[in-house]
């Protein structure tokens, strides 16, 4: 098993990165080349994660899938980053392939639940990155937000991304990447 003391210094590498025992294991992500944990995510979150993905398995159209919890290399140049969305809907190519990653070129839509302490890495950090990965589609659901914030839907316009008028009080309507409707009430229970 790895211990932090054997974690490399400084900037790391796809290579060192692929190389470290815990690189794979759930709330390690890459950032610019650093090491990031994530917060352990509460039960709720999982609860939304779960029936999130249900929903969109059930409307997604042909040619996509649905998958929790994959990685995502969103930059391979050094400093790299891979991340480690809660829902990730990717083509059926990058399926076939059955990597341990997915490249964001064959992402279609990012998810991420907020936990506590990921608000800020959530709606600034990732927001850029995964614009900047070229991902057309982003969603952050934060059942601790106010009301009208609570599912948030971004779209990429050039390099950034757009938020799209998705919720209508506790209603969700979306048409892109996939044509669902669902009330906030659905992904908490």
């Amino acid at each position: 098993m790895t211990e932090l003391a054997d974690l490399p210094y400084g900037l790391i590498t796809l290579e060192q990165w692929d190389a470290l025992e815990i690189a794979h294991a759930r709330r390690w992500e890459l950032s610019e080349g650093t090491l990031i944990m994530s917060p352990r995510p509460q039960l709720i979150h999982q609860e939304i994660s779960k029936r999130l993905t249900r929903l969109l398995d059930d409307h997604l159209p042909a040619g996509m899938r649905v998958l929790p919890e994959i990685e995502v290399t969103t930059s391979s140049s050094y400093p790299p980053s891979v991340r480690d969305p809660d829902i990730v809907v990717i083509h059926d190519g990058a399926f076939e392939r059955n990597a341990t990653r997915v490249l964001a070129a064959d992402v279609v839509l990012v998810v991420e639940i907020v936990s506590p302490g990921s608000r800020g890495m959530d709606h600034v950090m990732k927001l850029h990155e995964y614009a900047k990965a070229g991902i057309e589609h982003y969603w952050i659901v934060d059942a601790d937000a106010p009301s009208d914030e609570r599912f948030l839907a971004y779209r990429l316009d050039g390099d950034v991304y757009r938020q799209v008028s998705a919720l209508d009080g506790n209603q969700v309507h979306l048409r892109e990447p996939v044509d669902m409707e669902f009330t906030l009430g659905d992904l908490t229970g």
